[in-house]
């Protein structure tokens, strides 16, 4: 029997007994939960009887110290012996791994938001130092005390009512707050308040962090406060807390997971009552939201939409223009490196231009942290632009708001130094996974998925995470392997480089405030200019993009092409309009406010404000002018434009990259990044196919386009034909063919190192995942359903591209060859095959997929069934009257076309018995 259990059923005995007054240091019962296993029921009886003890006492009648008599000591002094008291909003007392609260009267009137960040991290998602922690609603906490114990309760910020209505009971009834935590409250602090012991409340995982960490758990003995600090409008609480894990979990940036530690930080606040007024949330105008559903309200739509914004005003309100009475204050971290700090900072300052027309002088302000200065990153009083290591590649802008009305409460901006070089140990190696992280995932997976789930949002990830650090690794690996690896000098090299490095971090920068803000992603912005425009940086001094909030990737011409800035710079118009929308102060009440609201946002419809976010770029999401990293108003030019860079950069790639002395393994990232960045703008392209243009414009918005709009059938159709020219055909691929022996991987095998399964060069593989990719596009379910549909939704005088055209199309492009195979060819061989190896490729994959159709083994319309059954039958006969021809193919091609008509034929039959009665 463990020594623990041993005094647990040895002070049951005396509890039973009327030996209340048994002193036994906590610590004797601190079994980690790892170590500790069902014991027997009289065991866990005495256990039971044995906390009754602990709670009366406090857990020891002499806070751990000894000395002192009952008789000439108060309880409270006793209890809290050697322990630190810590002012603040509420009182504390802290020992080791021990706290206590002291609460009075105005502590249990009060609602407080508790906020959650982890202070230091694992270098893993989504355990990164800097991260808020929460998913949904912050948390509003309200203390209640019953007899003598006290609830901590999470309230539910949801649903509301009029309390003067009567159907503020209805919700009472129907809608319940959660009561987290019962703790004794029958001693008295010495302020004579209700002294609680919370240390089973943050010696857990309140948050959860576990679910992130599977098979862990939260280890108390091995945890501690290593932070308990106090201000007059928030406490702050930091517990270095410990995770076990059975051992076998590997991780590259934990020494042994056995115990894995994470500093969880804790700001606790009283929800400010400053007269904050909330504003109501337009949909085409981009703001998170803080949604209450409101039953009093007599409308068809209950719910009420706030937008998240802060609590701005004017030193001067008469004024036009006015400094604020309280600036956003961003604190730039000394951990910044120093020649970072300026275009951080000129990211940060750029929000003031869209500020100035909302009326405000410097709305915006940064101060760099010095090194004596010590105040707490995680305080929520400051807001902080955080520099960290996670080696994770990444850049993020959260902010926590009041759940009742949508004010931003606090903003911490995070970037891990190493966004801007991951990509070296990203494009090692490509995947299906990383190609459909590239494209949005796999559309007819995700439709399929959605169907029988019944969901609806078309999308797995928060709108509130941002992955623009993320996918900036590939660009700035593009941009760096083009502009700067493609400069003749080493100088002109560097500087470009340096070029490239400073304006990716002031945009991302951009980027990440504007979250900070409350701003949504805006992934139509990129459509604003046209390539041409782009490239002129007297125009795109007003902006390249309309939004910065878009995901924009690096802008490279082609050689003799006029070069402009290769990230945006500067604000956009939608950016301007946004913050409009979002700070400009109003006259003439709530009523007053509304109307002007609606005036600014019926502009919707001008050039440069329309607004698409992250539901609307989903795998399955019908419009094609919202993608992340698409560039110009024409996918179809954008996507030739990046065919011809990529083309001319495979010249002599490896003697470019890779330097004298160097191994062979840039070559081969290099290589991966050009495969993936022709890849993406097609698949760009093949969004057109089917497509439709969505608006978010309301009806008598000026210069608003409709609804929907399907994209115009001539623009489908010139980018089927780019697709057949650069997908379906292997000329695009085809380059000195020694260059495939000198793609070497890295031969580094070690921890934070990724050996590749595949010395050589996987290049059928890899190609045939991103024609795979622009398939799964044009063939998914929702596509073909789109198609079919469009057909009913065109004029008299119009014409729609239908399903049979796309169909017909691919089939004959894909399968070209069979008209080309002619009486009197010269016999071809299995180095000069009739059809080369990447076209048996993706006419395999294709074949899948037609057969899939025919079978009805998709949700495709039932006409595409038929189609598919019908170019089967097609295929079968010129496959048949192909092998017929005296032509003496060669083996590779002979054997592929036998096998293929046997696959249709068997496609064929089984179509015939399932349709059959």
């Amino acid at each position: 029997m463990k020594l623990s259990t041993l005094l647990r059923s040895t002070l049951a005995v005396l509890v039973a007994a009327g030996l209340t007054s048994v002193i036994c240091p906590p610590s004797a019962f601190a079994d980690d939960a790892e170590t500790t296993k069902e014991a027997p029921a009289e065991t866990a009886k005495a256990n039971d009887n044995a906390d009754k003890v602990m709670a009366t006492t406090g857990g020891s009648s002499d806070g751990g110290g000894g000395g002192g008599s009952s008789e000439s000591m108060p309880e409270h002094a006793r209890i809290l012996k050697d322990f630190k008291k810590v002012d603040g909003l509420i009182p504390m007392y802290h020992k080791g791994n021990r706290l206590f609260l002291e609460l009075s009267p105005q502590h249990y009137s009060g609602e407080y938001i508790v906020l959650i960040s982890i202070s230091r991290g694992i270098g893993q998602y989504p355990i990164y130092g800097g991260f808020s922690w929460g998913f949904g609603d912050d948390w509003v906490w309200k203390f209640r005390k019953i007899d003598d114990n006290v609830h901590i309760i999470r309230k539910n910020v949801r649903f509301k009512a009029d309390s003067s209505k009567p159907e503020a009971k209805a919700v009472q009834h129907a809608y319940s707050d959660s009561v987290l935590f019962s703790l004794p409250a029958d001693k008295k602090g010495p302020n004579g308040g209700d002294l609680i012991e919370v240390t089973p409340v943050f010696m857990s995982d309140l948050p959860m962090i576990s679910d992130a960490l599977p098979g862990s758990s939260f280890s108390p003995s091995k945890s501690v406060f290593s932070e308990v600090k106090g201000f007059s409008k928030n406490i702050e609480l930091e517990v270095a807390a410990t995770y076990s894990t059975s051992g076998r979990m590997n991780l590259d940036t934990v020494p042994d997971s056995r115990g894995v530690s994470i500093d969880i930080h804790y700001s606790i606040s009283k929800i400010p009552s400053t007269g904050y007024q909330p504003r109501l949330a337009d949909d085409r105008v981009g703001y998170f939201l803080t949604v209450v559903k409101n039953f009093s309200q007599s409308k068809d739509d209950q719910f009420v939409r706030y937008i998240n914004r802060w609590d701005l005003k004017k030193a001067e309100p008469g004024e036009k223009m006015s400094e604020p009475a309280e600036p956003i204050l961003f604190h730039l971290e000394n951990t910044v490196p120093y020649k970072y700090r300026k275009p951080i900072r000129d990211g940060i300052l750029e929000w003031n231009k869209a500020f100035e027309k909302a009326g405000y002088i410097d709305a915006v302000r940064v101060r760099q942290q010095e090194d004596d200065d010590t105040w707490d990153p995680e305080d929520v009083n400051y807001n902080t632009f955080r520099w960290i290591t996670s080696d994770a590649g990444f850049a993020m802008g959260p902010s926590r708001t009041n759940p009742y009305n949508g004010q931003i409460l606090d903003a911490d901006i995070i970037f891990d130094a190493s966004f801007l070089n991951s990509w070296q140990q990203t494009f090692e190696d490509i995947n299906p996974q990383g190609i459909a992280a590239l494209t949005g995932g796999w559309p007819e997976r995700q439709a399929e998925i959605d169907k029988l789930t019944g969901n609806t949002t078309g999308s797995r990830m928060p709108h509130s995470a941002c992955m623009l650090g993320r996918g900036m690794t590939s660009q700035m690996a593009f941009a760096n392997l083009i502009a700067a690896e493609g400069a003749a000098a080493v100088e002109d090299r560097e500087a470009v480089r340096e070029k490239l490095f400073m304006q990716g971090l002031k945009e991302v920068t951009m980027h990440e405030v504007g979250h900070t803000l409350g701003l949504r992603h805006n992934f139509k912005a990129s459509k604003f200019r046209t390539l041409e425009e782009m490239n002129d940086t007297k125009i795109t001094a007003d902006g390249m993009v309309s939004s910065v909030m878009d995901y924009v990737p690096a802008n490279i011409s082609p050689k003799g092409e006029q070069q402009g800035d290769y990230f945006p710079q500067t604000l956009g118009p939608y950016d301007i309009w946004a913050i409009q929308y979002g700070y400009t102060p109003y006259s003439g009440g709530t009523e007053g406010e509304k109307k002007e609201l609606d005036k600014l946002a019926s502009r919707s419809g001008e050039a440069g404000l329309t607004f698409a976010t992250d539901e609307d770029t989903t795998s399955s999401a019908p419009d094609p002018d919202s993608n992340r990293f698409d560039f110009g108003d024409d996918a179809v030019k954008f996507a030739e434009r990046q065919a011809k860079v990529v083309h001319e950069a495979m010249d002599d790639l490896v003697n470019r990259v890779v330097k004298e002395g160097d191994d062979y393994s840039k070559a081969r990232r290099a290589f991966n990044v050009l495969l993936s960045t022709h890849g993406q703008a097609m698949f760009f392209v093949s969004r057109y196919v089917g497509g439709i243009h969505i608006s978010r414009s309301h009806k008598g918005d000026k210069d608003a386009q409709p609804p929907m709009k399907g994209v115009d059938v001539e623009q489908q159709r010139a980018a089927l034909k780019l697709l057949e020219e650069q997908v379906f055909s292997d000329k695009p691929y085809e380059v000195d063919p020694s260059i495939y022996n000198q793609l070497a991987p890295s031969h580094w095998d070690h921890w934070g190192s990724s050996p590749s399964t595949r010395p050589d060069f996987p290049i059928h593989s890899y190609i045939e995942m991103w024609q795979d990719r622009v398939l799964s596009q044009l063939l998914s379910s929702g596509t073909l359903t789109r198609m079919h549909d469009s057909e009913l939704k065109v004029g008299e005088d119009e014409e729609a591209m239908t399903t049979a055209e796309l169909i017909d199309r691919l089939t004959k492009v894909v399968y070209s060859e069979l008209d080309g195979i002619k009486k009197g060819d010269a016999e071809f061989t299995n180095s000069d095959p009739a059809i080369s190896s990447l076209r048996r490729g993706l006419q395999r994959n294709y074949l899948r997929r037609l057969s899939n159709i025919a079978l009805g083994d998709t949700y495709a319309p039932d006409d595409c069934q038929t189609i598919a059954y019908a170019q089967l039958t097609d295929l079968s006969k010129k496959i048949d009257a192909t092998l017929k021809k005296k032509v003496k193919l060669d083996p590779y091609s002979q054997a592929h076309l036998v096998e293929t008509k046997a696959r249709i034929d068997k496609v064929l039959d089984s179509q015939l018995i399932f349709a059959s009665p």
